[in-house]
């Protein structure tokens, strides 16, 4: 991408000049400079002066669509370039959300890498919805949620079972529990995800539907947040099997066998539609239904409470 771009999407972004020239390393001058050669060659302002501030004309909110179009097209190149040498050499960025992240792919991770060591990869951990607007974006090559996304630009394929169940602190009233028990419910403290996160749209859903509504609710973000505040005796929660055998195996926290309570869902890959898929995303995708696969004939024993 002409380096002059770059530098406009960096003002742009930070709609300060010294700021972009910290990011880009260059001084304050030679950007301001490299503003004007651009504005000079396309004819228009591009940006209004409000002192140390800048704020982008008309013309200017136009040239920064296009720019951000043609920096996710120059990724793409420099990647599928990369991909020529095979995957010796390349880029995989991933995103998931708390359930997989955490719980099913550092494993899966730890084998790519060791089968594909040249492969440059992230992983950033988000919520359902956020990694879904991220793959949207093109931010994300491969994204893994809890929640299948409803977007029309988005491909979702289920690759492993999952279970949310009700946990609960040691010694509480559900816990000698086997069947629903509205009264204990109504007084209960329900401990709940962030908005956007799969899990709680799936327990707001369920509960709903059984017609239950506790005394109180308390919002924590992320499901260690909220194993920590079950375990504390704040309240109880809802949340993936896959993510409490060590705290169940210790006595932390207790998981009720209530069969009406627990909710079963598919965690699923999301990819874009119109995006062509790079050679590491495939080899990494293949890889993921390769161990859900092996993980789903050999069915390990629940945990017990």
């Amino acid at each position: 991408m002409d380096y002059r771009l770059t530098v406009f999407r960096a003002v742009a972004r930070r709609q300060h000049f010294s700021r972009a020239a910290d990011d880009l390393d260059l001084s304050q001058p030679a950007v301001s400079k490299h503003i004007r050669l651009l504005e000079a060659e396309w004819g228009v302002q591009l940006f209004h002066r409000l002192g140390s501030r800048v704020e982008l004309t008309d013309a200017g909110r136009i040239l920064a669509d296009y720019a951000e179009r043609v920096a996710v097209l120059t990724e793409e190149a420099r990647r599928v370039l990369a991909e020529m040498a095979g995957l010796q050499r390349g880029y995989l960025r991933l995103g998931a959300s708390t359930t997989p992240g955490l719980y099913l792919l550092p494993e899966i991770l730890a084998r790519f890498q060791a089968r594909y060591p040249g492969v440059e990869v992230t992983l950033a951990i988000s919520n359902s919805a956020d990694v879904a607007r991220r793959v949207l974006d093109a931010e994300f090559d491969l994204g893994f949620v809890g929640a299948p996304a409803a977007a029309p630009g988005l491909q979702v394929r289920p690759f492993a079972e999952d279970e949310i169940i009700l946990i609960v602190p040691p010694g509480h009233a559900l816990v000698q529990q086997r069947a629903l028990a509205p009264e204990i419910f109504a007084g209960a403290t329900l401990i709940l995800r962030e908005a956007g996160s799969g899990t709680r749209q799936l327990v707001g859903g369920h509960l709903a539907s059984l017609g239950l509504r506790p005394k109180r609710v308390l919002e924590l973000p992320g499901c260690e947040a909220v194993k920590r505040a079950v375990a504390a005796g704040l309240g109880i929660a809802w949340i993936s099997r896959r993510a409490i055998a060590l705290e169940i195996a210790y006595g932390l926290i207790c998981a009720p066998d209530i069969p009406t309570l627990r909710i079963s869902r598919h965690l699923c890959a999301l990819t874009r539609k119109d995006a062509r898929p790079t050679a590491a995303s495939l080899a990494f995708l293949a890889l993921v239904l390769q161990e859900a696969a092996t993980a789903h004939a050999e069915k390990p024993p629940r945990p017990v409470s």
